[in-house]
């Protein structure tokens, strides 16, 4: 289903003919010449049989058909089906355009000779998605022309064809979820040399494996694994603060999303938990909303690095709450921008270490940044988990 709405416009060519016709109406009346009433009449008769050709209102239906999900910098394919219930049309220009906070996909512009009364036209077309974000409908304008351009119909038709532009692919960063195991544990758990790493419960653990020594100096219940490194857990957090509520305009932070996306979707294979965490702007209140997401597919993850659009700083309790899920082995996957204070930064390595989680600068890590921007003033938070 879609909305239609539609506008008869004029060209501006259309009032120097009408005058040119007056002009010469006159002149005939004037002198008493033929010609120049001919001359009037077949002007006049232009306008008039352009301004008939789109008198009538047109009666299109659309269906947009396109991939619910794409990929930036790969080809995909859409269909624009046109349905004429009314007469025969030529001289169709389709314009096609998705509905975003910034552009998705350029838009796609056609020309059809003849649309058939009360018959069917598909104009096919080949895009390549050039940002990541998400797409809540798309609008197609339908131009129908009079004979000699004077008058031109519009018809804006509202479609709903939801797209998700997904990160461009990238190499993901070898970061084994479980290797800052050691910083965590080693000082709580000396004398267990047979475990491994610690880590939160999760459903269906076996109630013998929870460490209560743990739960009893901290006051979650976690459990120990014993054999081979622990799995961890990871923690994608996003914190790049746009300018006047905008999301933040950075080809470092964009090429940092599509690696810290290909880095978390290889975790997922292996089994690690996977915790989305950003502070965004909720403009229908006008304030900050959590976004706080534990995906449970690939398709879900992708789909939080495509969705988010303009980022705060984290609160402290979303801090706590990605410390606490990457505490004990776990890894934090930093996405910040040139605008991410240095001093937040800093904060969050040493929250990090806190919990024996390890922190990952994407952005630095992934070579998409200088050394000095990535530079906290605690420690070297840019060195990889050995």
């Amino acid at each position: 289903m879609n909305r239609n709405r539609q506008q008869l416009r004029m060209a501006p060519s259309v009032w120097p003919t009408v005058s040119a016709s007056a002009v010469a109406f006159w002149l005939a009346a004037h002198e008493r010449l033929i010609w120049p009433q001919i001359l009037g009449c077949v002007l006049l008769a232009l306008v008039i049989v352009s301004f008939a050709a789109v008198a009538v209102p047109t009666a299109f239906s659309i269906v947009v058909d396109a991939p619910s999900h794409v990929q930036v910098g790969e080809l995909f394919e859409t269909n624009v089906r046109l349905h004429n219930r009314g007469i025969a049309r030529r001289g169709v220009v389709v314009r096609q355009r998705w509905r975003s906070r910034r552009e998705l996909v350029g838009e796609m512009v056609a020309f059809i000779d003849v649309v058939p009364g009360r018959g069917e036209s598909i104009v096919r077309c080949q895009r390549t998605p050039i940002a990541r974000g998400a797409a809540v409908g798309c609008d197609v304008e339908i131009d129908v022309a009079g004979a000699f351009g004077f008058f031109v119909r519009t018809s804006t038709h509202a479609v709903r064809s939801q797209l998700i532009s997904l990160p461009a692919p990238a190499r993901a960063l070898d970061v084994a979820a479980g290797q800052g195991a050691a910083a965590g544990v080693a000082a709580g758990l000396a004398g267990d040399a047979d475990l491994r790493g610690v880590r939160d419960w999760r459903p269906g653990d076996r109630i013998g494996s929870v460490h209560w020594r743990s739960v009893v100096r901290t006051g979650r219940m976690t459990v120990v694994e014993r054999e081979g490194n622990s799995a961890g857990s990871l923690v994608v957090m996003v914190a790049a603060p746009g300018k006047r509520g905008k999301a933040a305009k950075d080809p470092a932070f964009e090429k940092a999303m599509a690696t810290a996306a290909a880095t978390a979707t290889a975790a997922m294979r292996r089994g690690s938990p996977t915790c989305f965490v950003a502070q965004t702007r909720d403009s229908a209140a006008g304030g900050n909303a959590s976004a706080v997401q534990h995906p449970g597919d690939e398709n879900a993850l992708l789909g939080c690095f495509a969705r988010i659009e303009v980022t705060r700083i984290p609160s402290n309790e979303l801090l706590e709450h990605a410390m606490r899920h990457a505490a004990h082995g776990g890894t934090v996957l930093l996405v910040t921008s040139s605008s991410t204070p240095q001093a937040w930064r800093a904060r969050v390595f040493h929250a990090a270490s806190t919990v024996g989680a390890t922190v990952v600068d994407v952005g630095f890590a992934a070579g998409v940044r200088s050394a000095a921007g990535a530079r906290s003033v605690d420690g070297d938070p840019t060195r990889l988990p050995a």
